[in-house]
């Protein structure tokens, strides 16, 4: 447990002393608790009982039209980007060794989390429906904007894939070669690696849907134009490979609550990691069914 317990000791140490490291430490509980609630249900309504090439314009605008669907998405927005903002903080301090290079990617993390949650409010709270169902505004017709970000979503497609290509032919190779792939420790730091790993994933497309949902604003043509992507037959892996990393990142961040605040759960971190594990899958075949059975 040589990861988790390092991960766990630098944020005990945060609570004992006051300062940024104590109050990232419950934030990151008390949202992660929300999002279990809002991302999870939010993720059930776009993912299960619906696919994504099916959130257009008149989904939203019906969504919006209900000021209590507003203020849900408002909180799923703040809980969200700051829970991924905090813990790209997190893994900026696993990963980067140099203090300068520390300095910058924080900078650009609170940069870009203000940024987005200020455009984010104002794209909810000043919608307009029969305004952008006019496409009147001045970008209405401006179809490019939509194209580029949804060509994004291509590059982001790649990485992915690649990525995990690139993995499963170096865990191959090490185990043709007699080494232990990753890590050489037990299940936790697995765990541990996995979430990293599912969180980094998930800000950075959580970064690109909200560009995504601000580009209503601009009129119905223009988003409507940037939500056929998401039914593109190569893009369909990844969106399935997103709601797997959203489960497993909730389920395992429900098993670490358990083993910060739950005697029984330091005991059975490997059960409660293979349990996630298992849920995931579970969890997320449905979905890709339906999005399969859907886009082809």
């Amino acid at each position: 447990m040589a990861a988790i317990g390092t991960d766990r000791g630098r944020l005990a140490a945060g609570v004992i002393l006051p300062g940024a490291d104590r109050l990232a430490w419950y934030f990151m509980r008390i949202s992660g608790i929300a999002l279990v609630g809002f991302a999870l249900g939010h993720l059930f309504i776009t993912h299960y009982l619906n696919v994504p090439s099916e959130t257009t314009f008149a989904f939203v605008a019906g969504r919006w039209a209900n000021p209590v669907w507003r203020s849900f998405d408002w909180v799923l927005l703040l809980a969200a980007l700051w829970h991924g903002m905090v813990g790209m903080r997190y893994s900026i301090t696993d990963f980067l060794r140099r203090p300068l290079w520390r300095l910058v990617a924080m900078s650009a993390v609170v940069i870009v989390g203000v940024l987005w949650t200020g455009l984010g409010t104002i794209t909810i709270f000043t919608f307009d429906a029969a305004a952008a169902a006019a496409n009147s505004g001045p970008w209405a017709g401006e179809l490019w904007i939509a194209d580029v970000l949804g060509y994004s979503l291509f590059v982001f497609a790649v990485g992915t894939y690649v990525g995990i290509a690139a993995l499963l032919v170096y865990v191959a190779r090490s185990l043709r070669s007699g080494v232990v792939p990753i890590y050489n420790g037990d299940v936790g730091q697995y765990a541990w690696v996995m979430h990293r790993a599912t969180g980094i994933g998930t800000v950075f497309f959580l970064l690109v849907h909200i560009v995504d949902i601000m580009l209503i604003g601009l009129g119905a043509e223009i988003y409507d134009e940037s939500v056929k992507f998401y039914g593109n037959p190569f893009l369909l892996p990844m969106e399935i490979a997103l709601v797997g990393a959203v489960i497993y990142h909730s389920l395992n961040g429900i098993r670490i609550l358990l083993i910060d605040f739950w005697e029984m759960g330091t005991r059975r971190e490997r059960q409660l990691f293979w349990m996630a594990l298992v849920g995931t899958v579970v969890l997320t075949i449905p979905s890709g069914i339906i999005i399969l059975a859907h886009e082809l």
